[in-house]
């Protein structure tokens, strides 16, 4: 009598980020050797991530890369990793299927008897919670109603290393000091099969020649087409991208060196579809009383990403140390976002822009460190909710007396998400036979927000009798409208 379907659904699960200091003291590094620090590069990343009833337990590694020169005048730089563990609490359960992501909110570095690196990390947690709803589709001897429900089902989700490299010419170099990389995806569509992702890296490359500092700034874009049985063209597709481990190659003849950057990107892509299901969303017997089990399931699933660059400009401020002669590099910068949502016009990124400036002024060689703040807002629909991903594409410092003026291009990677809520019974239950109903006439006065299905349940009549029986009556049904019935009793 009652026919019933499964149907998988598909939610995107997420946490509120959480903040963590990570703190590393290297035993090989002489605090006393280290008279200026140049530049502190920091970069996290999650190592693992499982899911528990109502929390994520994350493992990451914060990779610290510093840039100093020694009480010689001689720059050296060092690389050091440091492990930590934390729980995101979340709406999580313990078969969720769950990633995490590890953004750097700040960094510092102290020298007094030891040295000490430090950075702040944001830790964020997501989980794709795969359901199967059973609901009711059909239903004989009965009288219904049928809509229309959504379900969203992830259909595909891939992780792929992609490998990149691009060479720059060099003179003669002594050492690399700091090898600055970072990835981003920049578009992605779904295809009969497959995923089709496109991004770029850049990497920044700061090394010496002849004892004097030297920068090189490399982008290099990458395309990779993921096959993923069962995605369709017109599917919605969410993708980001990490450098999962890079290098530098030196190659070349003395005085002419190649510079050589190498990296491993690690590219997490999937695959939602919508789908609309009939199912019956009301019904009555006229024989028997029901008591239906209804369900209510809230779905938030990606809809897609949007990715657009963006101009920043700032300053620096030099405080009360010498004036700046020239900018020698900017080996290190990121950019973070601290704010993003959706507004009436599109959605709204803030966020800070982190840079350190290698300049030299009458004293030699010194640094700064600077913050620049930054609002974008972008325009178009992008659904109930969005995530941003900063990348910094290019960076520049010029001295201005006692201020450096910084310019950078900044693209961001919207990924937007969309908000649905299915309603649909789950069960019916017959009861017992309904008491016949003696009166040969009932009356039935419409109230406001009643429809014709209201009369119909009331009145215990099918909608085709109550029409027939009331040709005058036309739909929508008004408040005060007066709904007869006539009976035939045996």
């Amino acid at each position: 009598m009652f026919k019933y379907e499964k149907f998988n659904a598909s939610s995107t699960v997420s946490a509120p980020p959480v903040e963590r200091v990570v703190e590393f003291s290297p035993s090989g590094l002489d605090a006393g050797d280290v008279a200026r620090v140049l530049s502190l590069a920091v970069d996290g990343k999650a190592v693992s991530a499982e899911a528990g009833d109502g929390y994520a337990a994350v493992s990451g590694r914060v990779n610290f890369r510093l840039v100093y020169q020694n009480r010689d005048g001689a720059v050296r730089g060092v690389d050091y990793n440091a492990d930590f563990n934390l729980k995101v609490e979340g709406g999580f359960a313990a078969d969720d299927s769950v990633g995490a992501d590890v953004s750097v909110v700040e960094a510092d570095v102290k020298t007094s008897d030891s040295t000490v690196l430090s950075a702040v990390v944001s830790v964020s947690a997501s989980a794709v919670r795969r359901t199967e709803e059973e609901c009711l589709v059909d239903a004989e001897k009965c009288y219904k109603t049928v809509e229309s429900v959504t379900m969203p089902s992830l259909v595909a989700a891939k992780s792929v290393v992609v490998n990149v490299g691009e060479e720059a010419e060099a003179g003669d170099v002594d050492s690399v000091l700091l090898a600055d990389a970072q990835a981003v995806v920049t578009a992605a569509a779904a295809g009969d099969g497959r995923i089709t992702v496109e991004g770029k890296v850049r990497a920044a490359v700061t090394y010496t020649e002849d004892g004097e500092i030297r920068f090189r700034d490399m982008v290099v874009p990458f395309s990779e087409e993921i096959a993923a049985d069962g995605v369709e063209e017109g599917d919605n597709v969410s993708a980001s991208a990490y450098v999962r481990a890079s290098k530098i190659v030196l190659a070349g003849v003395p005085g002419a060196n190649v510079i050589r950057f190498e990296a491993d990107v690690a590219v997490r892509v999937s695959a939602v579809r919508c789908r609309l299901s009939d199912v019956v969303a009301d019904m009555f017997m006229l024989t028997n009383e029901v008591e239906l089990g209804r369900e209510s399931r809230k779905f938030v699933f990606p809809c897609g990403l949007r990715y657009t660059a963006e101009s920043i400009t700032g300053t620096a401020s030099l405080e009360d140390r010498a004036p700046a002669e020239s900018v020698v590099a900017v080996p290190y910068a990121r950019c973070y976002a601290a704010k993003a949502e959706v507004t009436d016009s599109g959605a709204l990124v803030e966020g800070v822009l982190t840079a350190d400036v290698v300049y030299r002024d009458e004293n030699g060689l010194n640094s700064v460190r600077a913050e620049v703040p930054y609002s974008v807002e972008i325009d178009g629909d992008f659904g109930a909710g969005v995530k941003a991903v900063c990348f910094v594409e290019s960076v520049k410092a010029k001295a201005r007396r006692g201020e450096l003026d910084i310019e950078a291009e900044v693209g961001i990677l919207v990924s937007y998400y969309a908000c649905c809520e299915a309603e649909y019974i789950s069960s019916v239950t017959v009861g017992e036979e309904k008491e016949r109903n003696d009166s040969a006439l009932s009356l039935y006065i419409v109230s406001e927000g009643d429809e014709m299905w209201d009369v119909c349940k009331a009145l215990t009549a099918t909608p085709d009798d109550v029409l027939a029986q009331n040709p005058s009556l036309s739909l929508p049904l008004a408040p005060g409208d007066r709904v007869v019935y006539f009976r035939t009793l045996a």
